[in-house]
């Protein structure tokens, strides 16, 4: 120890020449994201609708609950969240300590800086063993549109006593957002969609010669699901061949069931011939959101809405942001409130269009918010007529 430093604090030796300190004050809550202020919980829920289903999928699944950090929940929006492709709500329960921010806790910091009006957030399970159900109601797959509008909301409305609902969700989750208002008019006051399914002849046909390749090599449906559940890869990639032939088959068993026939569904696609089969690819396209907002029904149930919004990234990988565009085109012409807005990057930098659709929706649904001061209480009406684009 050298001379004087008894009875000191430890004595400390220069730094070498070339050593490097870390610049701490450049640390921000959204590259190191602080403890949750609010409460974050996963709610057992046990489904009567899901009972029987054709997939034998789980029927007690696991629903995510944020609360805010006042814990004021009565007259509030609920917002749930639907999760793309082979996604589910308790996976958004793992929060980021290092260079990003989960959803939750990018809610959290809007909440603790007032920059948003208060909100509970849910997001349901809504998976199957082919990875998803977009929200759909199928002989094939299941009651998902009814769990989620008829069990789950009904359940968290009364559990917590929020407010108006907005629905919002990233590709599939945008979807079913999307798909949902439509098909129950009045259910939800706002929906968003981050990049949602839509404009189906430019986002499915390109995995089209995937899958074929795919299910042709396995010899067929049945023989390539049971290669793949028995023989799980390692990883499995969104633009992987055998991912593109799952999601395919996914998409069938959601858009194009066999009715009469619990658990059977046909693919738009010979896979031996590659030839397009028509009259099923016809009832996909009756499903798609850009030829739905044409009808004069779906036209009338979004014309409800308090808040319509859209958004996606310019490189998106499925050409989702062109699909947006076209979907505004026809709500334009249609004088729907839709609002359209475009982000850098590609379908799976999602995190700041989550953001802003949470923005946009607390806001239209809950009032501006300003620090210090509680959201204003909900708007009610017929909607905007108006739409914008970015």
């Amino acid at each position: 120890m050298p001379p004087g430093t008894r009875g000191t604090p430890p004595y400390r030796l220069p730094a070498p020449e070339h050593a490097h300190r870390v610049p701490l004050d450049a640390k921000t809550v959204r590259s190191f994201p602080p403890p949750l202020k609010g409460e974050l919980g996963l709610v057992p829920f046990r489904s009567d609708v899901l009972r029987g289903n054709p997939l034998g999928d789980p029927v007690e699944r696991t629903v995510l609950v944020y609360t805010p950090p006042s814990g004021r929940t009565e007259g509030i929006p609920l917002l749930v969240y639907l999760p793309g492709f082979m996604g589910a709500g308790w996976m958004y329960a793992s929060l980021s300590r290092v260079l990003n921010e989960s959803l939750v806790q990018r809610v959290d910091r809007l909440l603790r800086t007032g920059s948003c009006p208060e909100v509970v957030l849910l997001a349901p399970d809504c998976q199957t063993c082919l990875g998803g159900s977009q929200y759909l109601n199928s002989s094939a797959t299941g009651r998902y549109e009814d769990y989620l509008l008829d069990e789950i909301l009904p359940w968290a409305r009364e559990t917590y006593g929020t407010g108006p609902v907005g629905l919002f969700g990233q590709s599939s989750g945008g979807f079913g957002a999307l798909s949902l208002a439509m098909n129950r008019p009045g259910a939800v006051q706002g929906v968003g969609s981050s990049a949602g399914d839509m404009a189906f002849h430019l986002s499915y046909t390109m995995e089209f010669p995937h899958a074929i390749r795919e299910i042709r090599r396995a010899g067929g449906v049945e023989a390539f699901l049971r290669y793949l559940f028995q023989n799980p890869p390692p990883t499995l990639r969104p633009q992987d061949p055998i991912a593109c032939a799952l999601e395919q088959i996914a998409m069938s068993a959601c858009y194009s069931p066999v009715e009469g026939s619990p658990g059977a569904f046909e693919l738009p696609f010979d896979p031996q011939t590659g030839v397009l089969r028509e009259e099923v690819w016809a009832r996909w396209l009756r499903l798609d959101p850009c030829q739905r907002v044409r009808q004069p029904a779906d036209q009338k149930a979004l014309a409800r809405l308090e808040a319509l919004e859209l958004n996606a990234s310019v490189q998106d990988e499925w050409g989702l942001d062109v699909g947006s565009r076209i979907f505004l085109h026809h709500a334009r012409e249609a004088g729907l409130p839709a609002v359209f807005e475009e982000f850098p990057g590609g379908h799976f930098e999602h995190g700041p269009r989550l953001e802003g659709l949470v923005l946009k929706l607390a806001r239209a649904l809950g009032g501006p918010a300003r620090p210090g001061e509680r959201p204003s209480a909900p708007r009610r009406g017929t909607g905007r007529q108006r739409a914008e684009s970015s």
